[in-house]
């Protein structure tokens, strides 16, 4: 009677332990949907993970042949610096042979040259040296010359003065000889001559030595 009272009790009232009871099937819900989640995540980040390796596996991969590209770059360079260094050490090296040949050849030819300025100012003092003793000589045979000509035209002015004067004596003379010979004329009378008496008639002409 007791027992049947208490089911009757139960269906009646709530049960104390509906409430823990439903709070624990909600937990447990709530812990199935979490497992869910938590696997579904598992699943997505294993997938993920799978991605990053196989991601990763190419980069590595990508990375060594990226890496052993720069090796054979970097050996390459090498090699091309280390080739073009020698070149340059080569070219270097020439253009020091270069240039000393250069320098010596420069040197020579300014050596060759001072020489020959040198040569051509000798020769040239010796040619101006011997071209003013010439002048000078000339200049002395020009005055002895000049003396000379001086000497023979000086004479040679007194010799014509002398002539000019003795011409002007001898024309005085004759001027004087005339004008005696024209007074004589003046004073002449051609009845005086006996010659003119002779040719006129008025005489005979004597052959003695009187009259």
């Amino acid at each position: 009677m007791a027992m049947y009272s208490h089911s009757i009790h139960s269906a009646n009232e709530p049960h104390p332990f509906d409430p823990p009871h439903d709070v624990m099937k909600m937990l447990k819900r709530e812990i199935n949907e979490l497992r869910a989640a938590f696997q579904a995540e598992q699943q997505q980040r294993a997938v993920e993970v799978q991605q990053l390796r196989q991601e990763v596996g190419m980069l590595r991969d990508q990375l060594q042949k990226e890496s052993h590209e720069r090796k054979t770059i970097c050996h390459q360079t090498v090699q091309d610096l280390t080739q073009v260094r020698s070149d340059q050490i080569k070219s270097l090296e020439e253009m020091k042979v270069s240039f000393a040949s250069s320098l010596h050849q420069l040197n020579q030819l300014l050596q060759d040259e001072m020489r020959d300025r040198r040569a051509e100012g000798s020769l040239r003092d010796t040619r101006e040296s011997t071209e003013k003793s010439e002048r000078q000589s000339e200049n002395a045979a020009m005055k002895d010359d000049i003396g000379k000509h001086k000497q023979v035209f000086f004479g040679a002015r007194d010799d014509i003065y002398q002539k000019i004067s003795n011409i002007t004596h001898d024309v005085e003379m004759i001027v004087t000889a005339l004008t005696k010979v024209s007074v004589a004329k003046g004073q002449l009378d051609k009845t005086s001559l006996h010659c003119w008496k002779y040719f006129s008639g008025q005489g005979a002409l004597s052959t003695s030595g009187g009259n």
